[in-house]
């Protein structure tokens, strides 16, 4: 569908007529003050279109009909509505992205959207069809303001106080993501003073495998979710792993929407429905780590997201502060043993 539609000279006529001459002449046939042809002279309504109202035929309005009923269209806007209270508001990318989601997830195929994904205009007509929507600008914040503007990491702290008020520590949660790089990173080193460009030999490479961590205010940790850079995986990837863990794969290395919803529902959410009460999942605001099967699962399993505020997640994201730092370190001791140990030294990467 063009974006400015233009109707072509000498093409036929849609619906030149208001729907109140319409309701009007309608309401004189059916009374029998007027017969049908008359009514389409006095209106200037054609007297086809007189008939199929009156049999009941053809009601649906003119020109392209809605791709979804306006039970989805309304759940939709409902998903929109609960993402931002959430604090993870959506862009109109991420719309369309949960759009092609659940298409996907139905088995649909909508021919009008290119491999179900649709384009500006839905969107475009999706918020005229719900007024209560709009697109506003998002003030951004930036790191120094937030390491230095206290107000703001005290409001959070307050709304956290009440939003944590009577749940127990075992039913608060907290996520996040990091990876574990291929490069053991930078070390002192003793050589010749003078030295314009110290090196040091050691294969390495800018491949990294992301991890998804979760655990609660018990110390009790979910089994971790482990996603590689590639583009199918293989068997060797998954043995001698953690217990319990998930694998997956992504051509990117990150997570993405579907990753985190096969994530919380894996591995995560049979957790919550073995706990009894009110659950609270403290993480980032990624909005893209969100989509409509998580926010349902959620609403049906009494749990609540909590956003870290924005550029805020060094000093308030507790897996940050308190648990990949040391684990990273953990990490790089390791990496350099192995580089270091003949069977290391031979392969550029782990």
């Amino acid at each position: 569908m063009p974006r400015v539609y233009k109707r072509k000279i000498g093409s036929r006529a849609y619906k030149n007529y208001t729907d109140e001459k319409l309701k009007q002449a309608l309401e004189e046939i059916r009374s029998k003050n007027t017969s049908l042809r008359l009514a389409a002279e006095k209106y200037g309504i054609h007297r086809n279109t007189l008939w199929l109202k009156i049999k009941g035929k053809h009601q649906n309005k003119h020109g392209q009909q809605k791709v979804f009923s306006d039970e989805e269209e309304n759940i939709f806007a409902v998903h929109i509505i609960t993402m931002s209270t959430f604090g993870f508001p959506i862009t109109t990318f991420d719309l369309r992205c949960i759009v092609k989601s659940y298409l996907d997830r139905q088995g649909k195929n909508v021919k009008c959207f290119k491999k179900n994904f649709p384009g500006p205009d839905w969107v475009k007509m999706f918020l005229k069809r719900h007024p209560q929507l709009t697109q506003r600008i998002a003030q951004n914040i930036s790191h120094t303001r937030a390491a230095t503007d206290e107000d703001i990491i005290n409001k959070f702290f307050d709304h956290l106080e009440v939003e944590l008020r009577g749940i127990p520590p075992s039913n608060m949660w907290n996520y996040d993501e990091t990876n574990l790089v291929d490069d053991p990173g930078m070390s002192k080193i003793i050589t010749k003073r003078g030295t314009k460009y110290p090196e040091r030999i050691r294969n390495s490479s800018k491949a990294c495998t992301s991890l998804m961590v979760c655990g609660n205010a018990e110390g009790k940790l979910a089994p971790l979710y482990i996603n590689y850079k590639a583009k199918k995986m293989w068997d060797t990837w998954t043995e001698n792993g953690p217990l319990n863990a998930r694998y997956n794969q992504t051509s990117s290395g990150w997570f993405d929407y579907k990753l985190f919803e096969d994530w919380f529902l894996r591995l995560l959410l049979p957790i919550l429905k073995e706990q009894e009460g009110p659950k609270v999942i403290i993480g980032d605001n990624l909005s893209s780590h969100l989509n409509l099967q998580v926010i349902q699962e959620c609403e049906a399993n009494n749990v609540r997201f909590i956003a870290l505020s924005p550029n805020t997640t060094h000093l308030l994201q507790p897996l940050d502060v308190a648990f990949f730092r040391p684990k990273k370190e953990k990490w790089r001791r390791i990496l350099n043993e192995w580089k270091e140990g003949a069977h290391g030294s031979r392969f550029s990467s782990v």
